[in-house]
């Protein structure tokens, strides 16, 4: 590891870190958890030991501006309480190389190590007995360099070959806790319904994903129910409304049964499936907009009712908000490394970081409030806020502090604001296609008043 000149003093700087980390969090993430995602021992003087390299790159995903800024001005925080700190402890030239030697194997499995301990540790909502997910994905811009540019490039809607790199990421989430369980970093050439089918390999048969219309096709559905899961979907409407309609139990005209054949490939891929699938399509419309379809494996009328469904399809917007979360409040939208795997790296410490989050969201949460129901933006301000405090502090408060966090955070509930509504961009206009075409837009046209009409 790199010793960034210091020899065998530790640096005060580095040495914090590696004594504490980022101290709320280290709560759910000690050291042994870093021994054991990598069983190997530094040299006794090194600096920049793994763990260290994680809490400094964590550090810049909760900060703004460049790496070389984002490590001193959290430090600067701390100089209050450590005043002979220097806010100058780690260079940025020896934090990059570290983090290069740093393998990528390291930060895959403190991911997952992490996932896995939130899902068997902590006991979130559900919905029916069944874990509610989301799958979608965003485009994120890489920083601009020529190997990144021919690894991911830019969009070819967005100024040419002068736009800047961009990746896709597609992700699995939980839509009631926050937590992301799975993954795809992919150039724009790899669409979001193949990355998707990748992580629905991920699914058991207690849980339902609720999907945009985007991936409303037959190998999405056999993907979903080879792993016994069950799947919520929008669909288009030009999917699947010609084939042959069959009643459902509940008499509602609104929602039917229909057969899908499901071709040879599919066929041999799924065994478990069979040719045939059959589904339920439930047809609503909300006050204003245009005629929409759901289409879902939930055949039961009577344990998944038509009002149930069409109101929980809705929370899968949750997941746009998440999105929006990882590029902005953890700096998603701000990545640095110029190489493909070092963007990589950056990505998963920032989704570990995320799933920290919403961990403590988690804890803090009262047993009526969803931890998705709670400020992530407030919550990442307020753990930042007490890192001076808990780093401070003696070993015998740091249990009191931790709770008077878990205090603050509860309070920091999302207002709900009945009838308040977001438009989006196209649902008063219609959505270009291409080659001249135009979608019909979501909302239905107003009347217009006749300005010369008697009164």
């Amino acid at each position: 590891m790199v010793t960034n000149g210091i020899g065998k003093t530790l640096d005060k700087g580095a040495a914090l870190f590696r004594a504490h980390g980022l101290t709320p969090l280290r709560e759910i993430l000690p050291p042994q958890v870093f021994r054991r995602v990598l069983p190997v021992m530094p040299p006794p003087h090194a600096i920049l030991v793994p763990e260290v390299v994680f809490w400094l790159m964590a550090t810049v995903a909760l900060g703004d501006g460049s790496m070389g800024g984002g490590i001193p001005a959290f430090l600067a925080s701390l100089r209050a309480i450590l005043p002979a700190l220097n806010i100058k402890a780690v260079t940025e030239e020896a934090f990059c190389t570290a983090r290069k030697l740093l393998p990528l194997r390291f930060f895959l499995l403190l991911f997952a190590d992490v996932v896995q301990r939130f899902s068997a540790q902590i006991q979130t909502l559900r919905w029916k007995g069944r874990r509610l997910l989301g799958i979608d994905g965003s485009d994120v811009d890489a920083p601009r360099h020529p190997l990144l540019a021919k690894i991911f490039p830019p969009a070819s809607n967005q100024h040419g070959s002068l736009g800047r790199p961009q990746a896709r990421l597609v992700g699995l989430v939980g839509l009631w806790n926050g937590i992301c369980y799975a993954f795809r970093w992919t150039s724009l050439k790899v669409g979001e319904q193949e990355s998707a089918r990748r992580l629905l390999r991920g699914l058991g048969p207690n849980d339902l994903v609720l999907l945009d219309r985007n991936f409303a096709d037959k190998a999405t559905f056999a993907g979903v129910r080879a792993g016994g899961a069950d799947c919520l979907c929008h669909m288009p409407s030009n999917r699947f409304l010609k084939l042959p309609r069959t009643p459902t139990p509940s008499g509602r005209t609104e929602e039917w049964y229909v057969q899908l054949q499901l071709p040879a490939e599919l066929c041999r891929q799924y065994p478990q499936v069979g040719p045939e699938l059959r589904v339920r399509i439930l047809e609503y419309q909300v006050p204003g907009f245009r005629t929409s379809w759901l289409i879902t494996t939930l055949l039961d009328t009577t344990e998944f009712s038509y009002e149930e469904l069409v109101g929980l399809y809705h929370e899968r917007w949750r997941q746009e908000t998440f999105h929006r979360e990882w590029k902005h409040t953890l700096q998603l939208s701000n990545l640095r490394s110029h190489t493909a795997q070092g963007l990589l790296k950056e990505v998963l410490v920032q989704l570990t970081l995320n799933n920290l989050i919403r961990w403590i969201m988690a804890q803090a949460a009262p047993p009526t409030v969803s931890p998705v129901g709670l400020k992530f933006l407030e919550a990442k301000r307020l753990i930042l806020a007490a890192v001076p405090a808990m780093t401070a502090a003696p070993v015998g408060l740091l249990p009191d502090l931790y709770r008077q966090l878990l205090d603050a955070i509860a309070r920091q509930r999302i207002l709900v604001r009945p009838g308040r509504s977001y438009p989006r961009r196209w649902d008063a206009r219609g959505r270009p296609k291409g080659h001249g075409k135009v979608a019909a837009p979501a909302k239905l046209p107003q009347p217009q008043e006749n300005p010369r009409a008697p009164i």
